[in-house]
């Protein structure tokens, strides 16, 4: 089978859904063609391979960072898109479309697929949903939602990432047959601890959270939790973001001397963290799904995370992490300090979440999509 993927980011560039669609090509490049078609910036090629997959990067306005997307970049991705994706459908002549955001890749994706005659199967991740921290999103912004609505419902196939996602999506636009394909995350190689070189003091229980420092991961209440905790609890944050400044006075009134801010690091320094650490922690406004909860439990660390959101489909309170209502510095406070204090609860939800994480593999996340890839097949055939 010959397979479109289109999304508007694709590592290095963008977060958590750029992460799980590479995660999904490498994986069915395995035994498919395919061709990604994503965004270009910086110092990026225009064409290379990734695992046997064909990258395609299409300029954008206004894209100056690798982790973030500006609006105009979001805007400019679905005509540039269109412009450079009509000669790959042309010449490759996919046997289905498979667009990661219903916005803004989903009007391209859906485009493309309608020009090359084939089925749209569409993956809804979470932010094209649902973004409480944004005021131009799809659940408060009609312009939006009618458009995330025609893409939703014009797909012959949609999937959405978490349980979550699936009922926010099917409540905003009436479509009903929506399946939820879990995200997965490739196992971090995970090195041995050295508290040393971090700079970590041995007798501190050391808090990580890894996340872009945005309004909807909620860093701040994690501060002030962290500043309630008290010693021995301290905090490193691992991430950059527009909030960074905001979060380091709040860090130094609230908890001085306890929080760290390791900014941008690469993939052996976040192990090296996650291996060192005694507890991982991220109570968001919202998460689609969370794969920086899987990424913490594959390195056998205790949980502690929202009780809203897509997590809720595998992580559950008092089994296998400890989940709080986001927005509530004293029960993360609480829960914090629950962690520091009980070394065999510890233990408990950090072998109980490793196993979560062993059985989420991207081979059956492949075999999934492979099955939703067949439901579109059948239903753009029912349709034409």
């Amino acid at each position: 089978m010959r397979i479109l993927v289109v999304n508007y980011e694709y590592p290095p560039l963008g977060g958590g859904g750029g992460i799980l669609t590479r995660t999904l090509v490498r994986e069915i490049a395995r035994r498919h063609e395919v061709i990604v078609l994503t965004t270009r910036a910086g110092d990026l090629r225009a064409e290379s391979y990734d695992d046997g997959a064909h990258i395609v990067r299409v300029p954008v306005i206004g894209r100056r960072e690798l982790e973030r997307a500006s609006l105009t970049s979001l805007l400019s991705f679905v005509p540039s898109a269109r412009r450079r994706g009509a000669s790959l459908v042309d010449d490759a002549a996919p046997d289905v479309v498979h667009t990661f955001f219903a916005v803004p890749s989903g009007p391209a994706g859906a485009w493309l697929a309608r020009r090359a005659r084939v089925p749209h199967t569409l993956t809804l991740t979470g932010g094209d949903i649902y973004d409480p921290s944004r005021s131009i999103s799809a659940e408060r912004f009609a312009p939006l939602r009618r458009a995330v609505t025609r893409v939703v419902r014009g797909a012959d196939a949609v999937t959405a990432v978490s349980s979550d996602i699936a009922q926010r999506a099917k409540t905003m636009t009436g479509r009903t047959d929506i399946d939820i394909v879990p995200n997965v995350v490739e196992p971090p190689a995970i090195p041995k601890a050295d508290r040393v070189a971090l700079g970590w003091g041995a007798d501190s229980f050391v808090v990580v959270t890894i996340a872009r420092l945005v309004a909807r991961k909620g860093l701040d209440t994690l501060v002030r939790a962290a500043g309630r905790a008290g010693p021995p609890v301290t905090l490193e944050i691992v991430g950059e973001g527009p909030e960074r400044a905001a979060l380091e006075r709040l860090a130094s009134s609230v908890a001085p001397g306890r929080v760290r801010f390791a900014g941008s690091v690469d993939e052996p320094a976040k192990c090296l963290r996650l291996a060192s650490a005694d507890a991982f922690a991220l109570a968001s406004i919202h998460e689609g799904f969370g794969l920086v909860y899987l990424e913490a439990m594959h390195a056998g660390l205790p949980v502690v995370a929202g009780d809203v959101g897509g997590q809720t489909d595998f992580l559950h309170d008092g089994s296998n992490a400890l989940l709080v209502p986001p927005s509530d510095p004293v029960a993360l406070s609480a829960a914090l300090r629950r962690l520091a204090d009980d070394r065999t609860l510890r233990r408990r939800l950090a072998e109980a979440g490793s196993a979560v994480a062993a059985a989420s593999t991207p081979a059956r996340m492949a075999t999934e999509y492979e099955a939703a890839y067949d439901r579109a097949i059948a239903a753009h055939r029912a349709r034409t």
